[in-house]
């Protein structure tokens, strides 16, 4: 029987993975998303990124709140981890929150329901690159923590 400790790690790593595949959908180079081929069809689907990090806010929620209930049962040596956690689960929810502006956003820009103002465009990529820093600060303590 997994610990809490190898449970709530292997949810985490799940949850990471599909922060990483909306960011790398959204910001990574791909010669698809370049001019003329991306007029042919929209090569990033911003309103699953958007839907995709309401999910996952949901779950680090959900995780938060498992983790609070289910702590008392931990054995004493796996507290230290356990104890970072729910700093990462607000870290990685502010991060999908973040993300998730960004894709409406671009979706606006779109639907042309709002011009691309660079200006704006850059205060939420400054954002959202902060709070992904802050997620890898909190993360690089994490792993100091944690012991196999």
């Amino acid at each position: 029987m997994p610990s809490l400790k190898e449970i709530m790690l292997e949810n985490l790593r799940k949850m990471v993975k599909l922060q990483r595949a909306a960011h790398d959908s959204m910001f990574k180079f791909s010669i698809k998303k370049m001019w003329p081929i991306s007029l042919i069809a929209p090569q990033v689907d911003w309103i699953r990124i958007d839907r995709m990090m309401g999910t996952l806010q949901t779950t680090c929620k959900e995780q938060k709140e498992f983790l609070e209930s289910a702590r008392g049962n931990a054995p004493e040596a796996d507290l230290p981890f356990l104890n970072l956690l729910p700093e990462y689960f607000d870290s990685l929810a502010k991060v999908a929150e973040l993300l998730a502006s960004a894709a409406t956003y671009r979706q606006n820009a779109l639907e042309k329901k709002i011009k691309i103002s660079i200006k704006e465009w850059d205060s939420i990529l400054k954002t959202y690159n902060e709070a992904s820093d802050n997620m890898a600060k909190t993360g690089i303590t994490l792993y100091k923590v944690y012991k196999p």
